[in-house]
């Protein structure tokens, strides 16, 4: 597919926008991405998005490496890499409609939750919870941020990015080797990449410089927002 010179600036403006939330709070370019492309055109995502988050969570992993708590993530890893699998082979089984509805409504439910002051801890068993549900969630829609963002969402700032960049990091990884399995990942696919990398690494670096504006509790209420704003487009979204 060829693009015109306003659809490329329209790409690469989403994603500047969607890398520098993401470079803000260690989430969200997939959120604020998914259903913006998908209205540019639906063949940028999921696979084109998962890619194009691939390469800026490299870039935020140079950036924030020295921040990382490796010893918490590692088990969300774990989860997510089941969850992300499991996600392949639902794809070739069911549409992903079919779930977007129950994700929305455990979203919504963990917002709530979390607003009423409880704080999961960031153990094992929390962190395989919650990283089987952003992998299986993000591989069939692009976007599962929200699960793994509600876990680390009242540690330090700088903690939460390097923390959820690791995990999307790997994350996006399996994605990426599990839809290449099924044939989603395409030469198409990697152009598309080329051509948003610019919006790519303006974003990281506009996030950069804005860095120490954004408190913890700012980043949790962002955070919390941000989840539920998913939530109800992927409810919303079931119907469709």
């Amino acid at each position: 597919m060829e693009y015109n010179l306003i659809t490329l600036l329209l790409i690469n403006l989403v994603v500047f926008f969607g890398s520098l939330l993401q470079g803000l709070i260690g989430y969200g370019v997939g959120m604020f991405c998914a259903p913006l492309l998908f209205l540019i055109s639906p063949t940028l995502v999921p696979a084109p998005l998962i890619l194009i988050s691939t390469v800026l969570t490299l870039m935020m992993m140079v950036r924030d490496k020295s921040h990382l708590q490796f010893d918490q993530v590692s088990w969300a890893m774990k989860g997510g890499f089941v969850g992300t699998v499991l996600a392949g082979l639902v794809l070739k089984i069911a549409t992903k409609d079919q779930f977007e509805l129950f994700f929305g409504l455990l979203i919504l439910t963990a917002v709530l939750i979390s607003l009423l002051g409880f704080k999961p801890k960031v153990n094992k068993r929390n962190n395989v919870i919650a990283g089987f549900t952003s992998g299986f969630m993000g591989t069939l829609t692009a976007v599962g941020g929200p699960p793994i963002a509600l876990l680390y969402q009242h540690g330090a700032i700088k903690n939460i990015i390097a923390n959820l960049t690791a995990f999307f990091l790997f994350l996006n990884f399996v994605a990426i080797i599990t839809l290449a399995s099924i044939g989603e990942i395409t030469f198409e696919t990697l152009k598309i990449v080329a051509i948003a990398t610019p919006g790519v690494a303006l974003g990281l670096y506009t996030s950069t410089k804005f860095q120490g504006i954004v408190k913890a509790h700012l980043a949790q209420r962002w955070i919390l927002v941000l989840s539920a704003i998913t939530a109800v487009i992927a409810i919303v979204r079931s119907f469709y």
